[in-house]
């Protein structure tokens, strides 16, 4: 086998045709029936094959092209003369976004014009047109960037397609690939309310409908809501990961995997290859096209579409929605949950609560969807193995660590000074929600093992011990400086089963304080010279806890 043969990476038509291709020309049959006269945008996760796909539409339709010997041997050459007389026939408008990814705004709204002036100078025969002088002088001036405003490269595509109208009398296809990068760069670098402005001029411009345009294919990974960015748009027609519409052109079907393995003689489990790469679409049933291709090549499982990119944004976003970690949790072990899908957001919508957040994991290939008959709701989940590695290795993991790491240090000091609400809030939220997931706690001794536990990690410059003699018994864990200075702490716990009513939380709270003292618990620490001596009563109920504390007034040890 030759590297050469797997068109791995390429997104040229005419590079990739040379290798192994995997036909997915009838997609402009489906083109030609129902989507002349609209603008369509599909979003799906990157690498599943949106560049090329549209590589493979301008080299049809381009009457800059000549295009019969690539696709004399593909599955729409079989569709008939009626379908064939499309190609090489219309004037073709494409741009890529791909590279408009500047760390500050007006580089990257630079980089965005500089890729219209090139498609200016590429399509230099608008000005054989009969055009009027100062159409040309225009023209001119987005050549060769020569306009002073901005703003002013807003309406461009749709003049340029005018232009080529009167100089082919043909109406113009307009192709824009990764239209939501520079959005997606904006956000990361802080400038999106500002970068907005141009690229919602921009896109409704282009793809509004007009005598000009024969169809728009727009392709990205998420489709952005049109109040921020097509809100004058009213044909766009927008197809994602959970449509069934051109589903079967965006990655590989489990025929077309089984086609490839067999082609190139490689040892493969189906239901292997299934587990691990496959679980997207509407059904299911396609495969992560990258993950395939790099299967091939080396001839063994890995998780290769999980390390072709970055997974920052997404961290990001996770770190940001505290709420989110427990229900990653429970994806990673097998469970599927029902959210309400939304389909088109904002970036800003991403932070706004954990539900959006999940439908950009949809939208990015992180979790799969399967709508629940008729209604908005999707049943989400962990599409394959590959990316359940990702969860568990570098989001869920590396997020907990984070989150534990700054909590320990929240408790620690919320603990030190008595600060009763932000302790009990952090044994709930990063304590007992995540471990009663795994394992059920039952009893006093249970809870006394957990809060043991914490405390040893916590304060590791004190003594941490459970169970510990006192005049007239023994408290439930006694914390003493090991330089014997400091604060000393003494913690009582009460578990009781069942729904406890706030006043009797307080009530159990009490009783826990009155028989530190009462008991003489907090006497050891005093002969230590531990100052002060914090008490806490740690009462648990089935519905939650509740955090009490006292300071013991004691004179000073040298007095």
């Amino acid at each position: 086998m030759f590297i050469k043969s797997l068109p791995i990476g390429i997104e040229d038509f005419e590079q990739a045709n040379g290798k192994y291709y995997v036909d997915k020309t009838l997609i402009i049959k489906d083109i030609v029936d129902s989507c002349l006269g609209q603008s369509i945008l599909v979003t799906r996760p990157r690498r599943f094959g949106k560049s090329l796909m549209l590589s493979m539409l301008e080299y049809f339709f381009s009457n800059k092209k000549d295009s019969e010997p690539l696709f004399a041997n593909k599955r729409i050459a079989s569709c008939g003369g009626e379908y064939m007389a499309y190609m090489n026939a219309y004037p073709v408008i494409r741009i890529n976004m791909k590279n408009v990814t500047q760390p500050q705004c007006d580089e990257m709204i630079k980089a965005a014009i500089g890729q219209i002036s090139w498609l200016f100078r590429y399509h230099s025969e608008a000005l054989e047109g009969d055009l009027f002088e100062l159409e040309a002088k225009r023209y001119n001036d987005i050549a060769n960037e020569r306009l002073e405003n901005p703003m002013d490269y807003a309406g461009s595509i749709p003049f340029l397609a005018e232009l080529l109208y009167k100089k082919y009398k043909k109406k113009t296809i307009i192709l824009i690939d990764e239209y939501d990068t520079p959005l997606e760069n904006a956000q990361q670098y802080g400038f999106y309310d500002e970068a907005i402005e141009f690229f919602k001029r921009f896109y409704s411009a282009a793809l509004k409908a007009n005598e000009y345009e024969e169809f728009a294919f727009v392709t990205g990974v998420l489709q952005i809501s049109k109040e921020s960015i097509f809100s004058e748009l009213n044909n766009l027609t927008v197809f994602g990961p959970v449509d069934k519409t051109f589903h079967e052109y965006f990655g590989f079907s489990e025929q077309e995997v089984a086609d490839a393995v067999d082609y190139f003689d490689v040892r493969a489990d189906m239901d292997e290859l299934r587990n691990h790469y496959a679980g997207y679409g509407f059904d299911g049933m396609v495969y992560n096209p990258w993950s395939i291709l790099n299967f091939i090549l080396n001839e063994r499982i890995d998780n290769y579409w999980a390390n072709s990119g970055s997974n920052k944004m997404v961290n990001r976003l996770i770190d940001e929605i505290p709420d989110s970690i427990a229900t990653l949790n429970e994806f990673v072990n097998n469970e599927s949950k029902s959210f309400a899908y939304n389909r088109a957001i904002t970036y800003p919508d991403i932070k706004s609560n954990y539900e959006t957040l999940f439908s950009y994991l949809v939208q990015t290939g992180y979790l799969a969807a399967k709508p629940i008959g008729n209604s908005t709701r999707c049943l989400l989940y962990i599409p394959n193995l590959e990316i359940r590695s990702v969860f568990e290795n570098e989001i869920v993991s590396r997020n907990l660590n984070q989150k534990a790491s700054s909590a320990a240090k929240v408790l620690r000091n919320a603990i030190l000074s008595g600060e009763e609400e932000r302790i009990s809030f952090c044994l709930k939220n990063y304590v007992f929600d995540q471990y009663s997931y795994y394992d059920r706690l039952n009893d006093e001794k249970d809870f006394q093992m957990v809060i043991n536990g914490i405390m040893g990690i916590l304060f590791g410059d004190y003594l941490v011990r459970p169970e510990v003699n006192g005049r007239h018994g023994r408290c439930d864990i006694m914390l003493s400086p090991k330089n014997g200075k400091g604060t000393g702490i003494i913690i009582e716990i009460k578990k009781y089963k069942g729904k406890i009513s706030n006043a009797r939380f307080d009530k159990y709270a009490g009783d826990a304080l009155n028989q530190i003292k009462e008991k003489g618990y907090y006497e050891e620490l005093a002969r230590l010279g531990a100052r002060p001596i914090l008490l806490y009563a740690f009462v648990f109920g089935d519905n939650g806890n509740r955090v009490k504390a006292e300071t013991l007034l004691l004179p000073s040890p040298n007095l």
